[in-house]
Parts: C-alpha cells; sequence; structure tokens
C-alpha cells in the first residue's frame, strides 16, 4: 500500500509540475524561419501591486499560469468539445481549469481519503477499494455533474421556448421589428434563455450579423427545438416570408412536442413505481397486517 500511495503521489507531482513548465512549440517550420525577420517588441509584464491582497498577487497569477499550461497541453478537438460542454452548461471556467479539477479530484483527493482511512487503521484490502473508488468517482464526478447542468439548462431553455416565441409572434404581428421584440423578451422572461438572448442581441447591435448570432445562441444552448426555430427564423427572414406565421407554427410544433413528452413520461410512471412498491411499501403494509395476526399466533401457540 505505500507502494501505490508514493506512485499516486509522484504521477501527480509530475504531471503537475509537467503542466506548469510546459512550453509550447512554435507554429512550424515557417515560423521559425520568419521568426528572425519579423520585429516583435518584447512585452514588460506589469509588476503586481505590492499593497494589494495575497489572493490577487500570487494566488490568481499562478491559477491563470496553470490554466494557461493545461490548455496548451490538450489536444484541440477534445479542447473544443470540452468547451462546447462548458459553454452548453453556463459555465465561465475554461477547458485548462476543468482538467485541473479533474487532476486534483482524481490525485489529490483520493490520497488525502486513504491517509485518512489509514490513520484509522483500516486493512490494506479497505485501502485499495477506497484508493480505487475515489480514483473513479474523481474521473466521472466532474464529468457526470457537467453533464447534469448541461440537461437542467437545456430542459428550462426548453420549457421557456412557447412562451418567450408566443410574445416574439404577438409583438411582431403588432409591429414591432424582430429586434424589437427580442428585445422585448429579454424584459419579460427570465431565466437561462433570457441570458443566452441577451447576449445575443449585444452581438447584433455591435455589427454581428443577425444569422450569425442567432446560429452561435443555438450552439451555445444545444437545444435542437431552438435550432429548428432559429433556422426557420433565418431562412423567412432571407426568403421575405412572414416571420409571425414561421414562428406560430414552429411554437405549435415545440408544444405538440412538450405534450408529446408529458405522455410518455406519464406511460413510464406506472413502471418506476413498480420498485418502490416492492421494496418499501409493501413490506410496511406486511408488517402493519401481519404483525398483530403474527402476535396473536404467537401467544396462541
Amino acid at each position: 500500500m505505500p507502494i501505490l500511495i508514493a506512485l499516486g503521489t509522484f504521477l501527480f507531482v509530475t504531471l503537475l509540475l509537467y503542466g506548469i513548465l510546459y512550453k509550447p512549440m512554435s507554429d512550424g517550420a515557417m515560423g521559425d524561419r520568419l521568426g528572425g525577420l519579423r520585429y516583435t517588441r518584447p512585452k514588460r509584464d506589469t509588476l503586481p501591486d505590492p499593497n494589494a491582497a495575497f489572493k490577487t498577487r500570487v494566488v490568481e497569477p499562478l491559477i491563470r499560469g496553470l490554466n494557461r499550461r493545461v490548455t496548451n497541453l490538450l489536444p484541440a478537438n477534445l479542447e473544443s468539445r470540452l468547451e462546447g460542454s462548458i459553454t452548453q452548461a453556463g459555465l465561465t471556467i475554461s477547458p485548462g481549469q476543468f482538467i485541473v479539477i479533474v487532476a486534483v479530484m482524481m490525485g489529490f483527493v483520493p490520497l488525502l481519503m486513504v491517509g485518512y482511512f489509514a490513520a484509522t487503521g483500516a486493512p490494506v484490502r479497505t485501502l485499495l477499494l477506497v484508493y480505487g473508488g475515489m480514483v473513479g468517482f474523481g474521473f466521472y464526478g466532474p464529468r457526470m455533474w457537467l453533464l447534469g447542468r448541461i440537461k437542467k439548462r437545456q430542459k428550462a431553455i426548453w420549457r421557456s421556448l412557447p412562451d418567450a416565441f408566443d410574445l416574439i409572434t404577438a409583438s411582431v404581428e403588432a409591429g414591432l421589428g424582430i429586434d424589437a421584440a427580442f428585445t422585448r423578451v429579454i424584459e419579460k422572461v427570465s431565466g437561462p434563455f433570457q441570458v443566452e438572448l441577451g447576449k445575443t442581441m449585444r452581438e447584433i447591435s455591435m455589427g454581428r450579423s443577425r444569422r450569425d448570432a442567432f446560429l452561435d445562441m443555438a450552439d451555445r444552448t444545444g437545444v435542437e427545438e431552438l435550432r429548428s426555430l432559429i433556422n426557420s427564423v433565418v431562412q423567412a427572414e432571407s426568403m421575405g416570408i412572414s416571420i409571425g406565421a414561421v414562428i406560430r407554427v414552429q411554437t405549435g410544433v415545440i408544444r405538440t412536442k412538450r405534450r408529446q413528452r408529458a405522455e410518455e413520461q406519464a406511460f413510464k410512471a406506472p413502471i418506476k413505481m413498480v420498485f418502490p412498491l416492492v421494496f418499501f411499501i409493501f413490506p410496511a403494509i406486511f408488517v402493519v397486517i401481519g404483525g398483530p395476526a403474527a402476535i396473536q399466533m404467537k401467544d396462541a401457540f
């Protein structure tokens, strides 16, 4: 067991130091050849304020540097997929920070738990089970938490779509422009959809095209119903079709899907109730009904 603890500590410290001290490679052979022909002004790092707090002077620069190093170590496809998942979850951390959290959960927390159980005098088999279980939890726990947050956020956005787009339809049919209608929705609704729509409208006000901003919002949320609705709105705008009529039809489709999902959950309810009935409710009923009879039979015999 001490060998296992020493090996886990060595791997954790080695990977952590490698991530901190790693320097990314250059852009390639062409960049190396052109490097001597380009003049780059040397950057002067600003010195931290000596009167600032310890967190501002030491902790935050250390976290930013560690985040940058870990991000440079990630493959491009893994970084993009992880960044997309973090964006859909509504988090503000970077992929490097998430990987650091996973590394700490897999490296430091298991050793801490093993040390605690070892201090209580637990046998070696228990220590091995605790170490393996905590490593598995450190690997899968953050991922499951991230997926759960994504699902919860997407569900909140999906629930707010029909009412929000009903308001957009009423505003457009009343004579407002599409941008003014979306701005009115931001003032009336709340939740993740309001946050994403507000970000999209700020991008449009800064000069980004409405099509790109809306499609980017669909990618950030990951809700297929919203993506379909946005594609319909963009296509209707490009073809000159009435946006109000298109939104009304798509909103009806979303409401129909919501009703179908509710019916599906209702059909699944009896099957889901079987296990609580068998393992929790039926034993209690048997005790209440058969308990007095069992006592009387005991007294009789």
